[in-house]
């Protein structure tokens, strides 16, 4: 497996990291809190992760594996699946390579190579909704933090616990009117899965929500230069911009915006706008500038321990993939306990009667996950985030702000 440029490499947890011995031995103190020490007889838990380290996709990839490690460490150091006999999570990874092919070849060999109680992955819709076709016909259930509301429609083993696409482009129309009272949107969005379904749902809730689009343009991902698509934007009258992009295109775009000076306000929505990365490339032009997660690392107390955790780790925050797996294998965990097997069947059927309020399995917004019929949480809501002082806050809407609106 490659290494991002500059990331600490992932280590494996060694006892004496997270646990500090008493003088009786029975009890142990981790990052996380003081937790009863078992024995590890109990045969390990497979679950599946699918995430590319390889590929246009890397970089969010591997800090989802980094944050998929953690989690596990954090359920078996507080004493596995205990309905079990204690038996520990064993995450089965493999890399997707960023490539739909590849992704629905290796989600198979995961599946029919191993025995997998449950699955989780893969961050980019585009490959998530092939991972999951796989795991529908196999009868295993996958959990995603992917956003495209395509997930949800004829599957019965795919769980979304987050926000989806419509809901990202409720929220953003929302937020604009934070920048001015009568919006004007230009949209841009690449011409992916993740990209038209958050777009469409912006065009076609724009009417209701009292916002004019006057600009709805797509692009190809990956595109080498963003000066003809933002001089489209600055001849539209738009006063505010809609980046629908994952982190290399919106980087070129902020950079251009700045190049050509255009005074626009910015909302980059999810995607790479709500990552380290984005502010370690483009800096204070961040400052100011919104977007939307399904997760951000500010909602509850538990998050901020874990981003603490991760943090000291890593270098940098837990962003909303990375924090929403955390929240996801401890869905996985509750699962287990209550099938009291491991099961795929039985697995899936326990994660589709979850119901949770508290714990990190209810590290999201609002603090609630219950799955719908459709697999999708009925609490399920995006945030409303800013940059400020290279660190991103919840500011929106108003139950789960966490700090004040910057005004950029």
């Amino acid at each position: 497996m490659k290494k991002s440029r500059g990331q600490t490499p992932t280590k494996s947890l060694r006892r004496r990291d997270f646990l500090i011995k008493t003088a009786g031995g029975a009890i142990a103190t981790t990052a996380f809190g003081a937790i009863p020490l078992r024995g590890w007889a109990a045969e390990p838990v497979n679950i599946g992760g699918l995430y590319p380290v390889t590929g246009s996709f890397a970089q969010i990839g591997h800090a989802c594996v980094n944050a998929a490690k953690l989690a596990v460490e954090m359920v078996n150091e507080a004493g596995g699946i205990k309905s079990l006999g204690g038996a520990k999570l064993n995450l089965i990874l493999s890399d997707v390579q960023s490539d739909t092919t590849v992704t629905r070849t290796e989600t198979d060999r995961l599946i029919s190579g191993n025995k997998l109680a449950a699955i989780h992955g893969c961050y980019a819709s585009a490959l998530t909704l092939i991972a999951s076709e796989v795991a529908e016909r196999a009868k295993v259930a996958i959990i995603t933090g992917s956003s495209t509301d395509m997930l949800n429609k004829g599957r019965h083993y795919t769980f979304t616990p987050f926000a989806r696409a419509s809901q990202f482009a409720k929220a953003q129309l929302q937020m604009s009117k934070l920048v001015s009272d009568k919006p004007k949107v230009a949209v841009v969005f690449e011409n992916t899965a993740f990209g038209t379904s958050t777009s469409n749902g912006l065009k076609e809730q724009a009417p209701g929500e009292g916002v004019e689009i006057v600009l709805f343009e797509p692009y190809s991902a990956g595109f080498a230069d963003a000066g003809p698509l933002l001089n489209k934007v600055k001849a539209s009258g738009a006063n505010m911009l809609f980046a629908v992009s994952y982190l290399n295109d919106l980087i070129l775009i902020v950079r251009t915006v700045k190049q050509i000076g255009l005074k626009v306000g910015i909302n980059g929505g999810s995607g790479g706008f709500v990552v380290p990365d984005f502010y370690k490339n483009v800096g204070a032009l961040a400052e100011g500038l919104q977007g939307v997660a399904h997760w951000n690392h500010d909602v509850d107390a538990n998050a901020q321990k874990v981003n603490a955790e991760y943090k000291k780790r890593y270098g940098e925050f837990l962003f909303e993939y990375g924090g929403g797996l955390v929240a996801q294998t401890f869905m996985l965990a509750d699962a287990l306990e209550r099938a009291q097997s491991t099961d795929p069947q039985k697995v899936r059927d326990a994660l589709a009667a979850l119901d949770v309020s508290s714990g990190y399995a209810a590290m999201a917004p609002g603090g609630k996950v219950k799955f719908g019929p459709d697999g999708k949480n009925v609490y399920g809501h995006p945030v409303g985030v800013q940059w400020q002082h290279a660190d991103l806050a919840s500011i929106f809407p108003k139950a789960d702000a966490r700090a004040p609106l910057m005004k950029s």
